[in-house]
């Protein structure tokens, strides 16, 4: 038992390292998409993902070698995506065409790797919150109006370039509004009227889900304290029940003993 014990202890350590080297590699390749790094420190930051991709991609075929049936295996959807994220796609087009590590657009596959995680039961409560309250749904729109409009912005507006669009339209859409970005032309006053018409009912949206999936939560763990209180409460009674019963059987058991024995008393004389 301790044999098992401390097996299954190793494995549960293992798959956490595992998961958590995931997560730290998941941080620097958004940081390396999302900022202008340095090319020494994006030097490493990739390698540092091309050791993660071979423990992955070893991880997969030692996987593949203890199924049962390798084609169930090999044909799952999950276990394909975690190939494609284990692929260190980067690398591979750094090696046929070395052009100082550029950003390849088939990096961005590396973060299939957020499957693996949020398969984990440490992020239970994202997958809880995803499926009862269609919140993914509500993360798509909103990424699909922020592309929309900054699209709409870009062909419109002549003030600013793209980037300062997508970021005005990021920044007004959730009515923080920094005002250091500001719509100039009567197209961009217009659109930028729409956009906070969308971000009002977007947030709204956004604390409406939240606040229901959390109120249910906390109900759902009170019933569930409340059941198991009554459920302990019942058992207690009925073991206490069947500790009475037993005991006027055994009562009716001495009881039937005494007759038979006057009954035996009474035809002997």
């Amino acid at each position: 038992m301790d044999a098992i014990g401390g097996e299954g202890n190793k494995g549960y350590i293992r798959n956490n390292a595992l998961h958590d080297l995931i997560f730290l590699d998941l941080v620097f390749i958004t940081v390396s998409l999302i900022f202008q790094i340095p090319d020494e420190i994006l030097y490493y930051i990739y390698l540092f993902d091309l050791i993660v991709c071979i423990v992955l991609l070893g991880e997969y075929f030692i996987g593949l070698i203890r199924a049962p049936s390798k084609r169930d295996y090999i044909c799952d959807k999950w276990n394909i995506l975690s190939l494609i994220a284990s692929i260190p796609f980067d690398f591979i087009i750094y090696m046929l065409f070395p052009v100082n590590f550029p950003i390849s657009i088939l990096g961005y596959f590396r973060l299939l790797k957020l499957i693996r995680l949020f398969r984990l039961a440490r992020f239970r409560f994202i997958i809880d919150l995803f499926k009862k309250t269609r919140f993914h749904m509500i993360l798509l729109s909103m990424g699909i109006i922020i592309v929309i409009f900054t699209i709409l912005m870009d062909i419109v507006g002549t003030s600013y370039n793209t980037f300062d669009y997508f970021y005005f339209v990021i920044v007004t859409l959730t009515t923080v509004g920094y005002g250091d970005i500001t719509p100039v032309t009567y197209n961009e006053k217009v659109l930028t009227m729409i956009l906070v018409l969308f971000g009002i009912l977007m947030f709204s949206a956004i604390t409406a889900a939240i606040s229901s999936f959390l109120t249910d939560k906390i109900i759902d763990e009170t019933t569930g304290d409340d059941i198991k209180e009554l459920k302990e409460d019942l058992d207690e009674k009925s073991k206490n029940i069947l500790n009475e019963l037993d005991a006027v059987r055994k009562e009716n058991e001495e009881l039937r003993n005494q007759i038979t024995e006057l009954k035996d008393i009474i035809e002997k004389k």
